[in-house]
């Protein structure tokens, strides 16, 4: 009879070996895609290379300040701790100044001397008892006093180095606010150069339709690739929850679906205008296809829900999940951003059904 460790261990490699194909497949095309990416011009290069080291400075001031977050809850806490020690410390003293004032009041009655008075023996037995009694409790005091001061101690000390810490945080964060910042206006010039080489209606035009033909070379391919793949059976898609998907991002949507643009080309999905740096979340349970930049789409992210089902994410400053990762609704996988050469921060967003684009609009929740 097989173990079912053994059954598990089994499967888990299997599970491993397809994931791995996964990668193996999207990688292939990607780099078909790289040699189509050699030959765009140097003004899409430019803007490539600017929105990448944007989002790798994004991804750092952002860890950044989540490190500075965490580090001033924990000094907050850290100074409770302190309130509570010192006000603990201090009911310690006055209580151990009160049993020494007590004892010195009573101190010419101390055991040797009630040990010679034998004037009232009946009242010896009773008066040992109760110094007994107070010196046990002054000994319990003394001790609970000197825990409480050790462990003040260590606070304090523990209080000192996060201050410390945060104050390099923070001129790391100061330091990294001022390269992002660098990184943005290097962007807007490679931008404008961009838009300067595609002045004309005509030429402004044959980019969207280009772009939009790299995106659907892209889908096809990928979506033939996971087809190959045993692992993808274990996802349902999108039918079962339609209407009823979580949204990917808080904002106003500004292009609806179908939409025809200033060139005439009509959108295959919404973009949803909000602020720079807000979290992207993935609508439903599924896998990381493709996470990576692309012309007129910037960086972007595709997640496969299996039969056939896609939602893909554009625009993005930064991305947080890569290839063959797994995501749940709701998931952090990027956040908002003007990749891709807009102007405007926001989210393009789409789902897709065997490589045709359906209205986002009518899968989300209302």
């Amino acid at each position: 009879m097989i173990s079912p460790a053994f059954v598990f261990a089994a499967e888990e490699k299997q599970t491993r070996e397809e994931l791995e194909q996964v990668k193996k497949q999207i990688q292939s095309v990607q780099k078909r895609l790289g040699k189509k990416r050699k030959q765009y011009d140097a003004a899409v290069v430019s803007v490539k290379k600017s929105e990448q080291q944007i989002s790798s400075a994004a991804k750092i001031l952002r860890s950044t300040q989540r490190q500075i977050k965490k580090e001033r809850k924990l000094l907050t806490e850290q100074k409770s701790k302190q309130r509570r020690l010192r006000k603990q410390r201090d009911e310690h003293q006055v209580l151990l100044m009160r049993q020494l004032r007590a004892a010195y009041l009573n101190g010419h009655q101390e055991y040797v001397k009630l040990l010679l008075n034998q004037q009232q023996p009946e009242k010896l037995g009773r008066v040992l008892v109760y110094y007994d009694y107070l010196n046990k409790a002054r000994t319990k005091t003394i001790m609970q006093l000197g825990n409480t001061i050790s462990e003040l101690l260590v606070v304090e000390q523990d209080i000192q180095k996060r201050l410390a810490e945060l104050n390099v945080l923070e001129a790391s964060q100061k330091e990294e606010k001022s390269r992002l910042l660098g990184l943005k206006k290097k962007r807007q010039v490679a931008v404008k150069k961009l838009s300067s080489s595609i002045s004309s209606q005509g030429k402004r035009l044959a980019r969207l339709r280009e772009n939009e033909v790299e995106l659907e070379s892209l889908l096809n391919q990928m979506r033939k690739a996971l087809e190959e793949i045993l692992q993808q059976q274990s996802l349902s898609g999108l039918k079962s929850v339609k209407g009823r998907l979580s949204w990917p991002v808080k904002g106003k949507v500004t292009t609806r679906f179908g939409q025809k643009s200033s060139q005439g080309l009509k959108s295959n999905g919404i973009q949803i205008t909000a602020p720079e740096g807000r979290e992207v979340a993935a609508v439903y349970h599924g896998q990381v296809v493709f996470a990576d930049w692309l012309r007129g789409f910037g960086l972007m992210t595709i997640v496969d829900h299996g039969d056939g089902y896609m939602s893909l994410y554009g625009n993005n400053q930064s991305l947080f999940k890569e290839v063959g990762d797994w995501v749940e609704a709701g998931e952090l996988i990027a956040t908002v951003g003007q990749s891709g050469g807009h102007n405007v921060s926001g989210l393009y967003f789409e789902i897709r059904h065997q490589g045709q684009a359906k209205n986002p609009l009518r899968w989300v929740r209302r």
